[in-house]
């Protein structure tokens, strides 16, 4: 009797065992699929991205604001909006004149405080109000540029910048 008793819990536990091995690779699974649709999900993203940071926005979109600085939300954020005096961080596109002009500058991790002067006044200008996310294009003319100082686009010309705000 008490052999089969011991034999009988023998079988209890490998059943136990094997019932928590196919559960633990079912699990496994599970984490796998997930994964693999995340990865493909940031991949469908980064496409997105791609495609929306290739679009040339009409002219008609652009709003323009003081010192006839105009800017375009191409893809609006969906963090926090920039505040005054706060650091902020942002990849950047410079251009001579239009989104097909010759690259002056990059930058993909430029950082500087928003509203201490510490960059143009077109930039500050054109990010205001931005979300944390967002991408911009923002049209500088010399008067809130460099005037008349050649950048590299010639004297005076306009600035064309494309801005990813990263953090602010």
């Amino acid at each position: 009797e008490r052999l089969r008793n011991k034999k009988k819990a023998k079988k209890e536990r490998q059943k136990q065992k094997k019932l928590e091995a196919k559960l633990e690779a079912e699990e496994k699974q599970r984490q796998s699929k997930k994964i693999a649709e995340e990865v493909q999900e940031q991949k469908e993203k980064k496409k997105e991205r791609k495609v929306i940071e290739k679009t040339k926005p009409s002219p008609e979109k652009f709003i323009k604001t003081h010192k006839g600085v105009k800017y375009c939300d191409i893809l609006e954020g969906t963090g926090p909006m920039i505040e005054d005096r706060k650091k902020v961080r942002v990849k950047y596109i410079l251009r001579a004149k239009d989104k097909e002009g010759k690259v002056i500058d990059k930058g993909s991790n430029f950082g500087f405080s928003m509203g201490k002067g510490e960059v143009i006044s077109g930039w500050e200008i054109g990010l205001l109000r931005m979300k944390q996310g967002g991408i911009r294009h923002i049209i500088v003319p010399p008067a809130a540029g460099y005037g008349t100082k050649d950048i590299g686009g010639g004297n005076g010309c306009l600035l064309y910048f494309e801005v990813t705000l990263l953090k602010c």
